[in-house]
């Protein structure tokens, strides 16, 4: 993610998804002092599978606020269809079928949602998850997509990656 993201993310559409797309790219819609990716190899990516985590640190009342607003956003945009608009680089992929999934025990907050992402021109429906956990004023995005199973985000690497935060 680079600072050049945030306006493609606040060109999104329904508005009241721009949080909930911003998370499924791994960022936000707020500012951020630092940020770092990486895509992680699985034994399973033979089989579709594909994971990646973000790392991206805010002010304190910044990172307390992305989720404040990806709580909110995940309620109103299960039958919204996400997209960048077309003056946007990335507006041919969007994501719809949003659906909040519960749990606890990540950090100081978390939230988790699977979703569909969704490719114009007739490319595949690929099922996500998305879990965000904000540490302190960092947050930690783990993405997972798979074509062909339920996608799941390594467990291992959710742990070590926290640890770290810790």
């Amino acid at each position: 993610m680079n600072h050049d993201d945030l306006t493609t993310y606040r060109a999104v559409t329904p508005a009241p998804c721009r949080p909930v797309y911003a998370a499924a790219q791994l960022g936000s819609l707020h500012d951020f002092t630092a940020h770092v990716s990486q895509d992680i190899v699985t034994a399973s990516d033979d089989l579709g599978q594909h994971a990646s985590v973000g790392l991206t640190s805010y002010t304190p009342a910044d990172a307390r606020t992305v989720m404040t607003e990806l709580g909110a956003a995940l309620p109103k945009c299960a039958a919204a269809e996400m997209r960048p608009s077309a003056a946007h680089p990335g507006a041919g992929l969007g994501y719809s079928d949003t659906q909040p999934r519960s749990l606890s025990g990540y950090g100081d907050e978390a939230l988790a949602f699977d979703a569909t992402q969704v490719i114009d021109g007739g490319g595949p429906s690929i099922p996500v998850t998305v879990l965000v956990v904000r540490q302190d004023s960092t947050i930690a995005t783990f993405l997972s997509l798979n074509p062909f199973q339920p996608p799941t985000i390594p467990q291992d690497i959710v742990d070590a990656q926290l640890k770290k935060l810790a």
